[in-house]
C-alpha cells in the first residue's frame, strides 16, 4: 500500500586557560564556523516538501583540512602561552588537562540536505542544527512508492532533531510517480545492505567530527520496516534498537528473535496507524519478550501512513525505546 499525505514541516525548526588563551580560542572557532558552515552546506537549502530537486550535497574533500587547520592554529597558539607560563611556575602534578575546544555550530540551515552516496541514488539528511559535538545517527528505510523526505520529516521530530536522521532513497518508481510527486522503491537484500553502508561511510566524510555513526538507531516504513529488521538480524550488536512502522512482523519468528537477543538486541517498537498492523505487531511483541527483548507496540489511526498522530505516539514510548544510550540525552 501507498503512503496518500505528506506530513508538513513548517514548524520543524529545532528547536580554564590564560586570557591570551581564550582570545585565541575564540577567534579561532569562530572561523573554523564560518568555513565549516560553508563547506557542510554551501548557499543553498533543502526542501523535503517539495518536488523541486534538493540542494545538491558538496562533499569538499577539505572539510577536515580546514577545521583541523583552525583548531591546530588554536592548540598551537595555546601551547606558546603555556609554555611561557612553565618557565614562571611549574604546573601542579594533579592540575586538570585543557578542555578540548567545542565544534563550531552547524548552522540554523538547512534543516535537511541531499548527500550524494555514488554509484546510489543521494540520500536525504536531516541535520541537528546547532550542534557542537558529535551526535547520534538513526537512519530510515521508506516504503513502496513512497519518499525518503517525508520520513526524515517524521523522525526528525519524533527526535526533537538531537541527533542525524539518514534517510536512502529508493529508485524512481513511474507507475506511481505523478508530476510534481516522484515516489520511489528501494532495493532490498545485498544491494540495500551496501546502500546504507555507503551511505554511512558519506555522512561521516561530509560531517567529520560532528555525527557519531556508531550504533544507530534503525527505522523503517512498511516494505522499509521488513527490511530494516532484517539489517538488525545480520548485525544486532550494531543495530540493537528498531523502530518498525506498519509491516515487517512476520520477521520475528523464534531463531530470528534468538539470534537478535544472543547477538546483543536490545529493543523493538512497533507502530501501527491501521487497524490491521495491531494484531501481528502484538503477536511479534509478545514472542520478542518470550525470547528476551524488550518490545512495545504504539497505535494512532492515521491509516498506511506516519503522520504526525502516529509520531506523537511514537514519542510516548522513545525514552524506553533509547534508555541506556545517553547520546540521545538532550
Amino acid at each position: 500500500m501507498t503512503p496518500k499525505e505528506a506530513t508538513s514541516h513548517k514548524d520543524l525548526r529545532s528547536r580554564p586557560v590564560s586570557r591570551s588563551c581564550s582570545m585565541v580560542l575564540v577567534v579561532g572557532v569562530l572561523v573554523a564556523g564560518v568555513l565549516v558552515s560553508g563547506v557542510l552546506f554551501g548557499c543553498g537549502h533543502a526542501t523535503p516538501a517539495t518536488d523541486a530537486p534538493l540542494e545538491r550535497a558538496r562533499r569538499a574533500p577539505d572539510a577536515e583540512e580546514i577545521r583541523d587547520a583552525a583548531l591546530s592554529a588554536i592548540a598551537a597558539a595555546s601551547a606558546t602561552d603555556l609554555g611561557k607560563a612553565s618557565d614562571a611556575a611549574p604546573a601542579p602534578e594533579d592540575a586538570a588537562a585543557p578542555a578540548v575546544p567545542r565544534l563550531p555550530p552547524l548552522p540554523p540551515d538547512p534543516l535537511f540536505t541531499n548527500l550524494v552516496v555514488p554509484p546510489f541514488p543521494q540520500a536525504v539528511v536531516s541535520v541537528p542544527n546547532g550542534a557542537t559535538s558529535a551526535r547520534p545517527l538513526l537512519v530510515v528505510l521508506h516504503g513502496t512508492s513512497d519518499r525518503p523526505d517525508w520520513n526524515c520529516d517524521a523522525w526528525r521530530h519524533i527526535t526533537g532533531a538531537q541527533g542525524f536522521v539518514l534517510c536512502p532513497r529508493g529508485d524512481d518508481d513511474p507507475r506511481e510517480s505523478t508530476p510534481g510527486d516522484h515516489r520511489y522503491t528501494l532495493r532490498g537484500g545485498a544491494h540495500l545492505r551496501a546502500y546504507l553502508h555507503a551511505a554511512i561511510d558519506a555522512l561521516a566524510a561530509r560531517f567529520v567530527g560532528y555525527v557519531d555513526v556508531e550504533r544507530p538507531v534503525v527505522t523503517g516504513f512498511s516494505l522499509g520496516a521488513t527490511e530494516i529488521a532484517q539489517l538488525a538480524l545480520s548485525d544486532p550488536a550494531r543495530f540493537p534498537r528498531v523502530a518498525q512502522l506498519e509491516g515487517g512482523h512476520d520477521v520475528w519468528t523464534s531463531p530470528s528473535i534468538a539470534t537478535f537477543a544472543s547477538g546483543g538486541g536490545a529493543r523493538v517498537l512497533f507502530g501501527c496507524g491501521s487497524r490491521w498492523c495491531l494484531p501481528p505487531a502484538r503477536a511479534a511483541a509478545k514472542r520478542l519478550e518470550r525470547g528476551g527483548v524488550e518490545a512495545r507496540v504504539v497505535f494512532a489511526a492515521v491509516g498506511h501512513t506516519n503522520d504526525r498522530p502516529l509520531q506523537e505516539a511514537i514519542m510516548g514510548e522513545l525514552a524506553w525505546f533509547l534508555d541506556g544510550d545517553r547520546r540521545w540525552t538532550p
